[in-house]
């Protein structure tokens, strides 16, 4: 059984003709056939349409992606910079800070030197280095005006400056003799007494603050030392240059001894002699292990400053014929 197309009556499956309307369905056959090749074809455009769609969202979604991850790349590098950014700006903030808080406990020291200041342990080498720079600096500016003076007074021969190497181990040197004050007086406090001993820490921030006074001085010497003059032909007005020069470092020496005594008695409880008998042992000690090292470690730079003197020496000899061993 089939229905007719025209009038939807149900028919014979065989039948060439409606029994009801009389339509011919001899024709219908053509009509489904276009109907259906164009439902096909309609059904095809609209695959195409869908795929395109498909295609066209797929690839805007790419797009936004890729957009997406390249505005997070952004985002992350610009973090990134914000982040290194805040770090140097804390460091800086952070070395700020320490700076005025160094400078702060100097003048606080030399306002009143017995006066304990809480602050950071390493101010107290951070003032050792720097008296030790300033004394340097005085003994490499003597050296080389003399040795400038030298070379101006005549035009045979040349004579160089104190290379940079004899420079250090003058600083070396310093530095050395500012270690065997505060050994030995952080020794004498733990040995000399019998009650409760003194920490490391504590007793270095006590010897800063009792010799930052040399910080003035030495700086003081630095500028003295600019004021010796060799040019001159009369040998007391050379010496003369030099009496500032000898009054400030006698000074910058008597403030370290002042120094160790001082510590030594504020650090000693309970003390197992005398402190006055402490603190003279300590000087001594002190005056034999320089003692030393004259004897051992100076003989270095002694020859590296003398090496000039006997250049000196050597050149002018030539001249008459005549040769200066070196020692």
């Amino acid at each position: 059984m089939k229905k007719c197309p025209n009038c939807g009556t149900e028919i014979a499956a065989n039948a060439k003709f409606c029994t009801h309307c009389g339509y011919d369905l001899t024709k219908a056959t053509p009509a489904s056939a276009t109907a259906n090749a164009t439902s096909a074809t309609a059904t095809q455009t609209t695959t195409a349409t869908t795929q395109a769609a498909v295609h066209t969202s797929t690839a805007s979604a790419n797009q936004q992606q890729s957009a997406s991850a390249e505005k997070q790349t952004a985002s992350r590098s610009v973090a990134a910079a914000d982040t290194t950014r805040t770090a140097t700006n804390q460091q800086v903030q952070q070395l700020q800070s320490s700076a005025k808080n160094y400078f702060s406990w100097l003048l606080a020291s030399w306002k009143n030197p017995s006066c304990e200041v809480r602050t950071e342990s390493y101010f107290s080498y951070i003032s050792f280095v720097i008296e030790a720079l300033f004394m340097t600096l005085a003994a490499v500016t003597i050296s080389n005006k003399f040795l400038t003076t030298a070379n101006d007074s005549q035009s045979y021969f040349h004579i160089s400056k104190l290379a940079f190497s004899t420079d250090l181990k003058i600083f070396l040197c310093l530095l050395i003799g500012m270690c065997f004050y505060l050994a030995v007086g952080y020794v004498t406090c733990l040995l000399g007494s019998r009650g409760t001993k003194v920490g490391f820490t504590t007793y270095m921030k006590r010897f800063g603050q009792l010799t930052n006074y040399a910080i003035i001085v030495n700086l003081l010497l630095w500028f003295a030392s600019s004021l010796v003059n060799f040019s001159v032909d009369n040998f007391f007005t050379i010496a003369a240059s030099f009496r500032w020069s000898i009054i400030l470092l006698s000074v910058s020496v008597l403030v370290w001894q002042l120094g160790l005594i001082f510590v030594i008695n504020k650090s000693v409880t309970q003390p197992l002699i005398s402190r006055v008998y402490l603190a003279l042992i300590a000087v001594l000690v002190v005056s034999l292990l320089f003692y030393f090292m004259d004897k051992i470690i100076l003989q270095d730079l002694q020859t590296a400053l003398l090496s000039h003197a006997t250049d000196f020496a050597n050149q002018i000899g030539n001249l008459f014929g005549v040769s200066v061993n070196r020692c």
